[in-house]
C-alpha cells in the first residue's frame, strides 16, 4: 500500500525527488493576493520524511526575490510556510505574477525540489467572447487560465496594427476588461467605431505555481535595481528555442519599440496638418531608449497609406527614409502608418496625418 502511494507521489509533475523524500499536496491559500489588504501567501504542503525546508519566490525574470526558511528539521506530515509579499529588502513587491518553489533537504543531505514552472505554462490560451464597447473603447474578453496577455488593435484585411493596449501583462482567469480611449498610438485616428476595426488578443498560460500580487496593471512591473548576483531559478529541463514563441522571450526585453517618424519641414494647414504636394521623404527611427534592444534582434518596417499596404523593407535598419509619393491619391486628408515588426514579438507603430494638395498653376501650394 505504501509503495503504491509513494509511486503515485513520485509521478507528480514538477517534483524532482531524492530517494525517500517527497514533497506533495502543495496548496496555496489563494492565487490572487492583495498586499493593501494585508493578505499573505500561506503555502501548505506535505513531507514524506523529516527535512529542512525553504520557500523560494521568483519574479517573471525567474530571479529569486525572496527566500523563507522553515524549521531546521520539519517532521514528516503536513506543514505550511508564509510569504508576506515582500522582497529580500523588506519592500512590498510590485503588482505582478510570481512563482513559488519548495526545496527540502533530507537528513542524508539529498535535496528534493517542487517547482512546476518547467512542467506547466507557456501554452497558447485562446481568449473568448472578445468585444469592444464602441462608446468607451473598452475591450472585454474571457480567459480560461491565468495568462500573460497582449492586445493590439488595427484594421482588418491585412491592414496595419495601430495601437497596443496591453503588452504581455499578467491576468487571472475569468472575465477581463481593458481600458482604451479608442484611438491609435499616435492619437490621430478614432478607431473604436471604425468599420474595419480588428482586435488581436494573444495569451499564453502562466505556470500552475503562480500567484498574482496586487491589482492588474497596464504594463509589466519589475523590482528595480536587482543585484547582478541575483540567483536564477534552477531549471529541471531545458525547452527548445522556438521562433515567435512569446512565452520564451525574457520578460525584461518585452515591450513595444517607440517609433520616431518625422516629415521634413512642410507648409501646414490652418489646423497644423502638414501639406504634401509631391514625393516626400519620411524619416523612420527608434527612440534611443529602445534602439539597442531593437537593433539586437531582427525586424522589418512595413508602410501603409490609408490602411492599405504600400511598401515593405525586409531588412530593417534605422534611421531609414521612405519616399512617400501621393501622385495616385485624391486631394484631402490621408494617413501614413508604419509597423515595425520584430521577429521576437516586439512591435513599433506610428501614424501621421497629412493633407495632399496639388500645386497651383503658379507652382505653389495653397495653405
Amino acid at each position: 500500500m505504501f509503495g503504491t502511494v509513494l509511486t503515485a507521489l513520485l509521478a507528480q509533475p514538477g517534483v524532482i525527488h531524492a530517494e525517500e523524500l517527497v514533497i506533495s499536496n502543495v496548496r496555496p491559500n489563494s492565487v490572487r493576493l492583495d498586499p493593501a489588504k494585508g493578505e499573505t501567501l500561506q503555502l501548505g504542503f506535505q513531507l514524506s520524511a523529516p527535512a529542512k525546508v525553504k520557500l523560494q519566490v521568483y519574479d517573471g525574470r525567474e530571479l529569486l526575490i525572496r527566500e523563507i526558511q522553515g524549521p531546521s528539521q520539519a517532521i514528516a506530515g503536513d506543514h505550511s510556510l508564509a510569504w508576506d509579499l515582500r522582497d529580500q529588502a523588506g519592500k512590498v513587491v510590485p503588482p505582478e505574477a510570481y512563482t513559488y518553489a519548495l526545496e527540502a533537504q533530507a537528513q542524508d543531505g539529498k535535496v528534493t525540489r517542487y517547482d512546476l514552472a518547467d512542467a506547466t505554462g507557456g501554452e497558447t490560451v485562446s481568449a473568448r467572447n472578445v468585444q469592444v464597447d464602441p462608446a468607451t473603447g473598452a475591450v472585454s474578453y474571457i480567459l480560461d487560465k491565468a495568462a500573460r496577455v497582449n492586445i493590439r488593435v488595427g484594421l482588418d484585411n491585412a491592414g496595419p496594427l495601430l495601437a497596443t493596449l496591453i503588452d504581455w501583462v499578467a491576468r487571472p482567469a475569468g472575465l477581463q476588461t481593458e481600458r482604451w480611449y479608442g484611438k491609435d498610438a499616435s492619437n490621430v485616428l478614432d478607431l473604436a467605431k471604425h468599420p474595419r476595426l480588428f482586435v488581436s488578443v494573444q495569451a499564453f498560460a502562466l505556470p500552475e505555481n503562480t500567484v498574482l500580487v496586487g491589482a492588474p496593471q497596464q504594463e509589466i512591473k519589475l523590482i528595480a535595481n536587482m543585484p547582478e548576483s541575483s540567483q536564477q531559478r534552477p531549471k529541471s529541463a531545458a525547452r527548445a528555442k522556438r521562433m515567435y514563441s512569446h512565452a520564451q522571450q525574457p520578460l525584461d526585453s518585452r515591450g513595444d519599440f517607440k517609433v520616431l517618424w518625422t516629415l521634413p519641414k512642410l507648409p501646414r494647414s490652418a489646423s497644423g496638418v502638414p501639406i504634401v504636394s509631391g514625393v516626400t521623404p519620411v524619416r523612420l527611427d527608434i527612440d534611443p531608449v529602445d534602439r539597442v534592444r531593437a537593433l539586437s534582434r531582427r525586424f522589418e518596417p512595413v508602410f501603409f497609406v490609408d490602411g492599405q499596404f504600400a511598401f515593405e523593407n525586409e531588412v530593417g535598419f534605422v534611421p531609414m527614409t521612405w519616399n512617400f509619393d501621393p501622385a495616385t491619391l485624391n486631394e484631402g486628408e490621408h494617413f501614413l502608418t508604419v509597423n515595425m515588426r520584430g521577429y521576437e514579438g516586439n512591435f513599433g507603430m506610428a501614424t501621421l496625418k497629412v493633407i495632399v494638395q496639388r500645386p497651383t498653376s503658379a507652382g505653389k501650394v495653397q495653405q
